[in-house]
């Protein structure tokens, strides 16, 4: 008998070359992508993971069913207490403040109510971060107080966002009731019928039987297998107190914090202003630096090329001889040309400054730094800028220096100035304060309403003007016979609110 040939095994040292009814490599096929491995050659189904997971995804739903989430156990457990307390002492200052509403005690104690909301609303809000994942934005700050104790009263008595937190809080105690009553009787008679088994097995009562005495019409759970179904029957008061937690959080206590303690409809609309205008400022920024560089580095670069070719044109011109009139002519023409040409650039390269500063590049301290050095009068630079403001806000303040610094030498009939920039910390972010200090006579002013274009103070009204595009402020101090100091405040945000604060950091 002849033996059956042997099957010889592929030699896998070499890559296979792709034939007809194999895929190449990199071609597109059923065994790519999903349910089989990356390695090359036949490949398996990889199902082992699903089969792994499956089950463990099965345990961690039916446990989240029964028991509910940690998250939701942990709230319904802490939540409760610190609401009551804050809700009740909450509710008789503002039930006290309207009782005696009709002497100023009552006017103080409503006062108090949306300031004291503003905190037990940080305290929910971190609550429901912490335990439940609820990610509630705070309201924005308030704005400063204005002057005198009449306008601070007011300023607080219609603080929106302290009522709403407010309303929250008070809002809180029948929910939180409601909270502790599933919790001090649905759940916990279901986890004592749950580990029934246990206490079966444990307790023993003067009577003989086993147990806590769980009877029903004279019958004792006292064998093992009513202890276990008492135990499987646990899991039905459970399931119910997870529901109505669940319930509870979902439709009522989430809907009323994102209601009451995030910020309102006019503060969230004015939010989507505010970053709309900074991201039409920043483009507006980035469109004016390309603008720059194509300036520079494609008309301006032409023009001097033009100009060093007509500068080579009238050397060949005044090398030829004779002056016959077209020679001549042509000689001017060119001569003319030239000059024309030497201007434009010139003026270009004025413009290419006036849109972006090249001393910008190196940073706002170098080029305040370049400002004083050719400034009309003596001036000096002092920075502390740990942190460099965006492009939008460094050349504001580059223009607004360099205004305040020609009217200085122009206007002031000052002797020395002295230029200051530094960064502070602010409740939303950083601030560059620009300071522009001479010793003039001083009178400086914005211009008044209504006031004629030639009037005195339509630089500073310009600067303003320019300034409160980023929110920022001009403030002037220039008092008759002098010196004059005008403070530029440049708002900005962190770039990144995860790094830490140097500024708060050092402070």
């Amino acid at each position: 008998m002849n033996s059956p040939p042997r099957r010889q095994l592929p030699d896998h040292s070499q890559p296979a070359e792709p034939t007809a009814g194999t895929l190449a490599e990199g071609a597109p096929g059923p065994g790519r992508g999903r349910g089989f491995e990356a390695g090359g050659g036949a490949a398996a189904p990889d199902r082992s993971g699903r089969r792994r997971r499956r089950p463990r995804r099965l345990t961690r739903d039916l446990l989240r069913a029964v028991f509910g989430s940690p998250g939701e156990v942990a709230y319904e457990l802490l939540a409760p207490l610190p609401g009551f307390v804050c809700g009740a002492a909450l509710l008789l200052i503002l039930a006290s403040g309207l009782f005696a509403s009709v002497i100023l005690v009552g006017l103080v104690l409503l006062i108090g109510v949306p300031f004291a909301a503003r905190g037990t609303g940080a305290m929910h809000r971190a609550l429901l971060r912490g335990l439940l994942g609820e990610r509630i934005q705070p309201p924005p700050r308030r704005s400063r107080s204005p002057r005198g104790l009449l306008g601070r009263a007011r300023a607080a008595l219609i603080d929106a966002d302290g009522w709403r937190s407010a309303a929250f809080t008070i809002a809180f105690l029948p929910v939180g009731a409601l909270l502790v009553l599933v919790l001090a009787t649905i759940r916990l008679y279901g986890l004592v019928t749950l580990t029934y088994p246990i206490w079966w097995w444990l307790v023993r009562s003067d009577g003989g039987h086993r147990g806590l005495g769980l009877g029903f019409g004279g019958v004792h759970l006292d064998n093992w297998v009513a202890a276990l179904l008492t135990g499987l029957a646990g899991l039905l008061p459970m399931v119910l107190s997870t529901w109505c937690t669940r319930g509870l959080l979902d439709l009522a206590v989430r809907p009323m914090a994102r209601a009451l303690l995030g910020p309102g409809r006019q503060d969230a609309r004015v939010h989507v202003l505010e970053d709309t205008r900074a991201l039409a400022v920043q483009d507006a920024a980035a469109t004016l630096r390309r603008i720059e560089r194509d300036l520079h580095d494609g008309a301006q670069a032409r023009m001097v090329a033009v100009a060093m070719t007509l500068a080579r044109a009238r050397e060949r011109l005044a090398r030829l001889p004779g002056a016959e009139p077209e020679l001549v002519s042509g000689r001017e023409l060119v001569d003319t040309a030239l000059a024309e040409s030497r201007t434009a650039i010139g003026e270009l390269r004025e413009l290419i400054r006036g849109i972006h500063p090249p001393a910008l590049d190196d940073g706002l301290d170098v080029a305040l730094e370049t400002l004083a050095a050719r400034a009309g009068i003596p001036a000096t630079a002092e920075t502390d800028l740990p942190v460099r403001p965006p492009e939008a806000i460094e050349s504001i303040a580059y223009f607004c220096a360099a205004e305040l610094l020609t009217n200085a030498a122009r206007h002031s009939g000052a002797t020395a100035v002295r230029i200051g920039a530094h960064v502070d910390a602010a409740p939303d972010g950083r601030v560059l304060r620009l300071t522009v200090r001479d010793d003039g006579h001083g009178g400086a002013h914005l211009r008044r309403r209504g006031a004629a274009r030639g009037a005195g103070g339509t630089g500073l009204s310009g600067l303003a003007e320019r300034v409160s595009t980023v929110d920022g402020r001009l403030l002037i101090v220039s008092p008759d016979g002098g010196p004059t100091t005008i403070t530029v405040e440049l708002p900005f945000p962190r770039r990144d609110d995860a790094e830490p604060d140097v500024l708060t950091e050092a402070r």
